[in-house]
């Protein structure tokens, strides 16, 4: 019986978990989770994030586990569903609902999956409270996690060994050698009363800690569409920025139909197509199709654009053009009406249809580019399709435009090139497009940044690899200096981002997870 080690027990391991279920080989696993609770990830975390914060995928983009989202919670008794201010009539398909929901979905179904495991079988073992210190490899023994419990180092040996550690937060993050506030856990932001508060960032991350902010200070009142915020005291000075390189927030979630109906120019056989030809021009070659995409569903959205739309460096400028021309907050009102309108009427938005697909095709070519076109890609292209995937639940956005409307949250624009500082006084400082400004306190919400195979927690493993500054390829194995009498697969998140983008959500955790899981059973 192969005796495996999983490193971490949120939604990655969760899915692997899963895709190793189905093996008709008996086996042995063990998953070390450093907190208390297996099974729930970091942004799905009571103990991190609030009830409010909702998730942006809707309940069937999720990948199912033992039972899919929406059955589980038609599962819920009316009590527990109460509890999230939920009934039955509002248990639907495509509803956003809290991350925190989602982590009792997860958790729930990572019980059962280790319960059914074992009925099969397998032999399944939990350890919680167990942080792994590191991992030794061999080329005559087993893999031999460290790990920490209590007070204690202790040892295992493992066959192979799978990090499936997630999202990497530092305990105070920087900026500029600036010092500023993590967003977890969510009490880091609401627990202080600071009445000018900076939030770095505009992506759903810092709509939740702006959400939070608004909670610890006042009230949202909801009456049907329309949101208005009310703060606990009169008197309150409390003044939110989010500050942002564009000064822009992503759209609001639109409609489009799923399972997806498949694109016309951009396809996968086109994309096999491109790939065939070369690394040479590919980026320019794929952006065409692309392109050609955009012409065939929507004939006007370039056609209304500059013409350098239509190459890499001038898209983004011309995507993100209108909303910068409106403004940060008043596009945000703006389009949210048009947003909500194309979900009632069930009509979808075709190009956004199209750079929402698009990410996936692009994300097909990413390995195959020069470095030098994956950096034209990262810098020229990833904001964009950033921008499409990470649309935002319309509840969110409503909340930030009762804010705006309330006059104390704004979004601004960072200068080209400003660079933080802090005065002597403890402000914080940066030059926006509006001219310098400051801030009492300000949080990072930038989200999980790309980082190499060299800052993995692990000394020994990562001085034991071949080539630890090369990212991490599929099927994520990791290559080590010397033969090893043990396998080492590498899910961790922000080393996957360094080379696969668009890693964060639980589909592509779903994804990343089987592939490990086919290379681990074709080699029983």
């Amino acid at each position: 019986m192969r005796a495996i080690g999983i490193v971490g027990s949120g939604p990655m391991a969760i899915y692997l978990l899963k895709h190793l279920a189905s093996s008709d080989e008996r086996l042995a696993i063990t998953i070390f989770e450093a907190s208390p609770t297996a099974g729930l990830g970091m942004p799905y975390d009571p103990a991190l994030n609030a009830d409010y914060m909702l998730c942006n995928a809707f309940s069937r983009e999720i990948p199912a586990l033992d039972q899919p989202l929406i059955d589980w919670l038609k599962d819920r008794p009316a009590r527990q569903l109460s509890e999230w201010e939920l009934s039955a009539h509002d248990l639907t398909a495509r509803a956003f609902y809290p991350r925190v929901l989602i982590g009792e979905y997860l958790h729930s179904q990572f019980e059962i999956l280790c319960e059914n495991m074992r009925a099969d079988g397998h032999k399944i073992k939990v350890r919680t409270g167990c942080r792994v210190e590191d991992i030794a490899v061999s080329d005559t023994k087993r893999a031999t996690i460290h790990y920490r419990s209590g007070q204690l180092v202790e040892t295992a040996p493992f066959d192979i060994v799978a990090i499936a550690s997630g999202h990497n937060w530092p305990e105070v993050p920087e900026i500029d050698g600036v010092k500023i506030i993590s967003p977890w856990p969510y009490t880091n932001i609401t627990d202080r009363d600071h009445d000018n508060i900076g939030v770095l960032g505009s992506s759903l991350s810092a709509i939740d800690i702006v959400v939070a902010i608004a909670h610890a200070r006042g009230q949202f009142e909801e009456s049907g569409d329309r949101i208005n915020w009310l703060p606990d005291d009169a008197e309150d000075a409390l003044r939110i920025t989010m500050v942002s390189h564009m000064g822009i927030m992503p759209e609001g979630d639109f409609y489009y139909p799923f399972p997806y109906e498949p694109l016309i120019c951009l396809t996968q056989e086109a994309i096999d197509g491109e790939i065939a030809r070369g690394s040479q021009d590919l980026l320019d070659r794929v952006f065409k199709l692309l392109c050609s995409e955009l012409d065939a569903v929507d004939p006007d959205y370039l056609d209304k654009l500059p013409q350098s739309a239509r190459t890499v460096e001038g898209f983004a400028p011309a995507y993100f053009s209108r909303r910068r021309e409106v403004g940060g907050l008043r596009a945000v009102k703006r389009d949210l009406a048009g947003a909500r309108e194309t979900v009632r009427r069930k009509e979808t938005i075709p190009h956004r249809y199209a750079l929402l697909r698009g990410h996936e095709a692009f994300d097909h070519v990413l390995r195959e580019l020069t470095q030098e076109d994956y950096s034209r890609f990262l810098e020229h292209l990833m904001p964009v399709f950033a921008d499409c995937y990470a649309a935002v639940p319309h509840l969110s956005l409503a909340r930030i435009i009762a804010l705006y409307d309330a006059g104390v949250l704004e979004l601004v624009a960072t200068e080209d090139g400003a660079e933080f500082s802090q005065a002597g006084d403890g402000r914080i400082k940066v030059n926006t497009e509006d001219g310098p400004t400051g801030f009492d306190a300000m949080v990072d919400a930038r989200g999980q940044a790309p980082a190499s195979l060299t800052d993995l927690p692990f000394p020994g493993l990562t001085k034991a690899l071949l080539s630890p500054e090369e990212p991490v390829l599929q099927p994520f194995t990791l290559e080590f200096a010397h033969e090893t009498a043990s396998r080492i697969y590498c899910l961790a998140l922000p080393q996957l981002l360094e080379r696969y983008p668009f890693s964060q959500g639980l589909v592509e955790c779903s994804h990343h997870a089987r592939r490990v899981a086919d290379d681990i059973l074709s080699a029983q």
